[in-house]
């Protein structure tokens, strides 16, 4: 039944909610996700907010934002920057807020307090040095983000739902990059060109914004792969995700322009995102 739904259901329950009495008080905040959901609703826990995830994308989100705040003031979004911020662009749609770096994952894996104990959890042998493997995670995936870029910049229509188990080596945090072409070849039928190597390797030269180029579920995919091969586990990308959700507080979100831009919203219009506490 998912799959069917898309923006105008968001839309057309917020109108309905909006007729009521009760809704006169909400506020809502729109997101892409079921994950970003729930760590938005731990987050902004303002005594009316409702979190309201948006079906079929960043796409749909763009478009139920632009519908609903031509009728009321009381919803804004918040969207994954993508590659916005290494394209130097700018979200065209009001109120649609940005998070500080590539998706809200990399936003918390960012935060060393929240990554330290992540790894505590699933690696304590490496809690020591941590940040150093943060670093060989992000290192390890940036050809496949050069690609995932170039298909963003152009339009590529690439398929990248098959992860990289096939392509990626866990023990060593190595990516075969002639197998990583194949394999997102081979699950791209609508593909419209497949880059060369060195056509990716020339896009991330000098490139050292790995937070805004790496996108997070490639990310908590490579660490699961790690701990499995270095634990014989089977820890899931979600479980990785599920961890940081839990380690990351709103103190640490505090930190972030996403959240300076929330409240300089919230002074703007006099409606209440965040609890006092």
């Amino acid at each position: 039944m998912r799959k069917y739904l898309d923006e105008y259901s968001t839309i057309n329950t917020i109108r309905l909610e909006l007729r009521h009495p009760a809704g006169k008080k909400y506020l809502w905040i729109l997101v892409e996700g079921e994950t970003d959901q729930k760590l938005y609703a731990k987050l902004i826990d303002g005594e009316n907010t409702k979190i309201e995830m948006v079906h079929g994308g960043v796409e749909s989100l763009r478009k139920a934002l632009s519908e609903l705040i031509k009728e009321t003031r009381q919803v804004i979004g918040i969207r994954d920057a993508d590659f916005l911020h290494l394209n130097q662009q700018l979200e065209t749609i009001d109120h649609l807020f940005l998070t500080d770096v590539h998706d809200v994952e990399m936003m918390m894996l960012s935060r060393d307090t929240v990554f330290e104990a992540v790894i505590a959890e699933y690696l304590p042998d490496r809690r020591n040095d941590f940040a150093v493997l943060r670093d060989e995670l992000l290192a390890s995936l940036v050809f496949l983000a050069g690609l995932r870029w170039l298909n963003d910049i152009e339009c590529l229509e690439f398929n990248f739902k098959a992860g990289i188990a096939h392509f990626y080596d866990s023990i060593n945090l190595a990516m075969d990059r002639r197998k990583c072409i194949e394999r997102v070849e081979q699950c791209s039928a609508n593909k419209k060109r497949i880059p060369q190597i060195q056509e990716i390797e020339n896009k991330i030269a000098g490139v050292t914004d790995y937070y805004n180029l790496c996108h997070g579920h490639d990310f908590e995919n490579a660490l699961a792969l790690h701990v499995n091969a270095k634990k014989s586990k089977n820890v899931k990308n979600s479980d990785i995700g599920a961890a940081l959700r839990l380690a990351y507080r709103k103190d640490d979100f505090a930190t972030t322009t996403l959240y300076c831009h929330l409240k300089s919203w919230e002074v703007q219009t006099g409606y209440q995102l965040f609890s006092n506490t």
